[in-house]
């Protein structure tokens, strides 16, 4: 759903079509003003083009490491669900050993009581 919302960033009001909400793209914005603000304040002498060039780059460098950060976390969640499966796969096999094995001695068992049947 696209929505249009009205932002001011840098003293110049933007209408913006977006698929995120309301709320978040004014966040955006704030945010956006904040961080112009902040590097106005050190360099009065830079231009609004050239902060908001520094301020997409920052941006950028964050999305990059993020996106490199949930690669990394997707090859361990698969890491450790493969680690899980062969858990799992190792308990079954144990389980139906452990069974096996209380057959096998309960049927010695039965073979014993018919040992002492004779006597």
């Amino acid at each position: 759903m696209e929505n249009t919302v009205k932002v001011n960033i840098a003293g110049v009001e933007y209408a913006l079509k977006t698929d995120e909400s309301e709320e978040m793209t004014r966040q955006l914005a704030k945010e956006i003003n904040q961080k112009i603000n902040e590097v106005k304040a050190g360099n009065p002498y830079i231009s609004t083009s050239q902060i908001a060039i520094l301020i997409a780059l920052e941006y950028g460098c964050s999305c990059k490491k993020a996106e490199a950060n949930t690669e990394k976390l997707r090859a361990e969640m698969k890491d450790y669900l493969e680690d899980a499966a062969n858990a799992q796969s190792e308990r079954d096999f144990y389980k139906r050993e452990i069974d096996r094995m209380k057959a096998e001695a309960k049927s010695r068992t039965n073979q014993i009581n018919l040992f002492d049947d004779n006597e």
